[in-house]
């Protein structure tokens, strides 16, 4: 049976004891109420530090599950780190997009407010940062992706400043592939929303620089040319 592995506040981490304590709440209650966990269980915690914890369970009790750590693995940050410049879609279209790209270790994602984009987030909602928690956790990732508050086209371009830029759009009219991205440390990951980018956008963009890719003659929608982007990316840098 696989391990149930869980992200935790580095407060519940007592490193020189070797000890964790989960209090009263959500997660208490998943282990003990749905999971039906029970003293002598191992379970997998990361503080969201870059390690996990190979830990067991000592004692519980209606006010918290104790616990003692046996071992702590690091886990190497993976190359290049990807930053998915995704327009907001549809709710569910944008949480795919979030829970997919999060298995393909994403590092951060920018909410990008497009002329083309619907629905304008103002702020974060509660339930993107449980999906990418949850993938995250169901993926084997050691730590969790970022979700920057939304940006405009340029203040993205401004934030991405330091990254090598790709950008996919579908109506270049001539083939344009995706550039190798092995020498690369830090790539953002441009995506349109429903309709793709204005020419304007692309003008934009061109000048920022980054580079347009068109995937094919197929025209995709934006969460699966989310998915696959971020796919490419992760093993063309691997393979």
């Amino acid at each position: 049976m696989r391990t149930a592995r869980f992200f935790i506040s580095p407060d519940w981490i007592a490193q020189s004891a070797q000890a964790f304590s989960i209090p009263a709440g959500s997660m208490h209650k998943q282990m003990t109420s749905v999971l039906r966990m029970k003293i002598g269980d191992h379970v997998s915690l990361c503080p969201n530090d870059g390690t996990e914890l190979d830990c067991v369970i000592t004692e519980m009790t209606k006010s918290a599950i104790l616990g003692s750590i046996l071992s702590c693995t690091p886990h190497q940050p993976l190359r290049p780190s990807i930053t998915v410049c995704a327009a907001i879609t549809k709710r569910d279209t944008f949480e795919w997009t979030l829970q997919k790209c999060t298995e393909l270790g994403v590092t951060a994602f920018v909410p990008l407010v497009t002329d083309r984009v619907i629905k304008r987030a103002k702020d974060i909602p509660a339930r993107w940062r449980d999906i990418v928690r949850e993938a995250s956790e169901q993926s084997g990732r050691a730590m969790l992706p970022v979700i920057h508050e939304p940006m405009s086209l340029k203040e993205t371009i401004a934030f991405t400043a330091k990254h090598d830029r790709i950008v996919l759009h579908e109506s270049l009219g001539t083939a344009a592939p995706m550039p190798s991205v092995r020498v690369m440390d830090h790539v953002a990951l441009f995506i349109g929303p429903e309709g793709g980018f204005t020419e304007e956008d692309i003008v934009t963009l061109q000048s920022s620089p980054a580079t347009i890719v068109q995937l094919g003659s197929l025209v995709l929608r934006a969460e699966t040319a989310a998915v696959v982007g971020t796919a490419m990316i992760r093993f063309a840098s691997s393979s």
